[in-house]
């Protein structure tokens, strides 16, 4: 049955795939007033309620053609939605295009359809063409018109139609358009992933493996105009070993970010995205440095520098095995030296390139997308709070900042150990921290590395004193922490009491 436009009625488009609690938000709408259009099986459902409702042929003049495929793109729908405001209809009413107000729209299950392993001819047809155009034209035009995409938002537009006499408030419009924006990313990328499946990455790289040979993986990556190097849009060249894999890539964004954190000449050595070993210096003496406290993990690990590589330290590098050599650049000699190994992946980065691309973080796991902004700075490194023991000095100043930035770098709960040049001892990615600690602490002995009057970093706090009296125990003068913790205090005290000094920032560098 269809309703009968009433002058200034209020409109709004219907067109679900999933009918849940399609009857309540009709009977809603219409009870306000709306004068409802509807697609299809939408537009039976609802007549099949005895909800008054126009079908989309009805309001555009023409049918449903190529069964199904083509309904609702048509100028009498879209130019309802996207008009931008009541007044500028008078031009087109002559047009029979007059203003659709509420859109409540979701998309066919091209996600189930992917899951049911369904044929690739299956798979096409579920891909919604007119769904994604509504709902992006009318989260576009959030200032008048409201768009709901998925029913789990049902009750909150309930609400709002009968605290605002069947209208809606404008922030509820905007956060329905991100939500609306963010759920068509996500329903193309579904596409786009399946389609790479059957044809190859288009805007990528295919990688040797995923995290696992049997795991297939691609590197996607910006656009570049180097055809004969599509790492360059990362600022990276690859100059000789294996083809990068899912792994490396990880390994790589981490190596360059650590030494991106710092101005002096430095060296790291990671394995597994965790630093374990890192020296203040340039050439040999950066990397000797961070070779002290753990050559055994060193052994495969990637290593990075943020200074040019000299032949000097290429002839130790080349005598090691190791996945990944990167640095800003490469003697001719060294450069020549380091790509007769033939599996080891030799890159120089543009530093300040590199951290631009990577700028920021995301997981995803399927359709589940996390996004942050990049932890960057260390602001609270000029406002440290000494709440225990002596006053550090400058050297130990330097020692205290350079632990501190590395604690960042290392999975949660992070301990470093180090002294003015290098690091001493590494705890990362324990359950507790003091394990942490006690696995920092032994790498050092597995090294007979002196602990006497060292540094300590942490990248949380300390929940008990027992952790501050282990790294005394072990020699560390001087601590630094987030603090945070309910027993501050009493960790204070505890410091106080063995002369240890601790430092508070305020501010944690979890990578978790």
């Amino acid at each position: 049955m269809a309703s009968i436009p009433v002058e200034g009625q209020r409109k709004a488009l219907l067109s679900v795939t999933d009918k849940t609690r399609l009857e309540e938000v009709g009977r809603a709408l219409h009870n306000h007033g709306y004068q409802l259009i509807a697609s299809g099986g939408t537009a039976w459902f609802l007549r099949d309620k005895d909800i008054p409702v126009t079908g989309v042929g009805e309001l555009t003049g023409y049918p449903e053609i190529f069964g199904g495929r083509v309904k609702t793109m048509h100028p009498a729908v879209l130019g309802g939605i996207l008009g931008p405001s009541h007044e500028s209809f008078a031009e087109t009413k002559k047009l029979g295009i007059e203003a659709i107000d509420v859109v409540v729209v979701n998309l066919y299950k091209f996600e189930e359809t992917l899951l049911r392993k369904a044929s690739d001819a299956e798979t096409v047809e579920s891909i919604d063409i007119g769904g994604p155009t509504l709902l992006r034209a009318a989260a576009k035009n959030f200032s008048r018109v409201t768009v709901v995409s998925d029913p789990d938002y049902y009750d909150e537009f309930l609400e709002q139609l009968e605290n605002n006499d069947g209208g809606t408030e404008l922030a509820f419009r905007q956060k329905m358009a991100a939500r609306t924006f963010r759920r068509a990313e996500q329903y193309n990328d579904a596409i786009a992933g399946w389609l790479e499946k059957l044809v190859g990455p288009t805007d990528g790289i295919a990688l040797r493996y995923g995290e696992n040979p049997h795991q297939a993986a691609q590197l996607v990556l910006p656009a570049s105009e180097d055809k004969d190097n599509p790492l360059a849009a990362l600022g990276i060249t690859q100059h000789g070993g294996k083809e990068l894999s899912y792994n490396n890539i990880v390994d790589l964004v981490a190596a360059v970010k650590l030494v991106g954190d710092f101005q002096e000449p430095c060296c790291g050595i990671l394995k597994h995205t965790n630093p374990c070993g890192f020296g203040l210096g340039a050439g040999v003496v950066g990397l000797q440095r961070a070779l002290i406290c753990d050559p055994v993990s060193a052994f495969g690990g990637v290593f990075t520098f943020n200074r040019d590589i000299d032949l000097a330290t290429a002839e130790i590098l080349a005598k090691r095995f190791l996945e990944i050599i990167v640095a800003p650049g490469f003697s001719e000699d060294a450069l020549a030296k380091l790509t007769r190994k033939k599996n080891v992946r030799v890159l120089t980065a543009d530093i300040p390139t590199f951290l631009s691309v990577t700028h920021g973080k995301t997981r995803s796991w399927g359709q589940l997308v996390l996004k942050q902004d990049e932890d960057e700075g260390f602001s609270e490194l000029a406002e440290w709070k000494v709440v225990a023991g002596p006053e550090p000095d400058a050297e130990t100043r330097t020692a205290l900042e350079m632990v501190w930035k590395i604690c960042k770098h290392g999975k949660s709960n992070a301990i470093v150990l180090g002294d003015l040049h290098a690091t001493l001892g590494l705890g990362f990615g324990q359950m507790s921290r003091v394990d942490s600690t006690e696995l920092a602490v032994l790498k050092a002995g597995n090294q007979n590395l002196d602990l006497k009057d060292c540094v300590a970093g942490s990248d949380g706090f300390f929940p008990f004193p027992d952790g501050i009296e282990k790294l005394a125990e072990a020699g560390a003068r001087a601590i630094i922490a987030p603090g945070g913790s309910i027993r501050d205090d009493e960790v204070a005290a505890a410091a106080e009491k063995l002369g240890v000094t601790l430092i508070l920032t305020g501010r944690r560098h979890f990578n978790h």
